[in-house]
């Protein structure tokens, strides 16, 4: 965004989310295991158990969000392709054989969901005006596209929640106006 411009970083700062430590062995395996489509046996932490429990996934991208890094993966325990947070992998993870479970078969993952933005209506038609210039809005809404796992990452980065209305216009500030579409893709929903 700001290519070309010589700020010699004097007056800029940039804010920065803690970082999840991922230990370079498990990225390197879960690297390698996508690449070869292999199975691959580690232990994975989830806040719904709070144990450390043997997986068996076969992992095909891995996906940053402003958060966090987390693998998509087939997961034979769910027999589903699931999200994993890279941070709540523990020990050394063995490779093992090939899967049929590919990227191609995340029907899921291949699914394309608009999420269409715009200001909140409650607003004043000046406020909505300045809510469209930020975004870029055309007609005053922004569509944006993203894979079906990867839109509640997304609503979390907007400060969206489709379970949650802000009292005060100005907190809220944009809106979903898709909502039913976009709530069948909720995680957890």
């Amino acid at each position: 965004m700001f290519t070309g411009l010589d700020l010699a970083f004097a007056n800029t700062d940039i804010l920065q989310a803690p970082l999840r430590p991922v230990e370079p062995v498990i990225l390197r395996s879960l690297v390698q295991a996508a690449r070869e489509q292999r199975r691959v046996r580690l232990s994975y932490i989830s806040l719904s158990s709070g144990v450390a429990e043997e997986r068996v996934i076969v992992p095909h991208t891995l996906v940053c969000t402003p958060l966090r890094w987390h693998v998509r993966a087939f997961c034979e325990k769910h027999a589903d392709y699931r999200d994993f947070v890279l941070s709540r992998f523990r020990g050394v993870p063995e490779l093992i054989d090939a899967s049929p479970h590919s990227l191609q078969s995340d029907v899921l993952w291949h699914t394309e969901v608009s999420i269409v933005i715009a200001p909140d209506q409650r607003l004043n038609a000046t406020q909505q005006a300045i809510l469209e210039h930020d975004y870029g809005m055309i007609d005053g809404c922004l569509e944006l596209k993203t894979r079906a796992p990867l839109v509640s990452y997304l609503l979390k980065a907007l400060n969206l929640d489709l379970h949650k209305y802000e009292a005060d216009p100005l907190a809220q500030q944009i809106e979903i106006r898709n909502r039913h579409e976009v709530a069948e893709y909720l995680i957890g929903s």
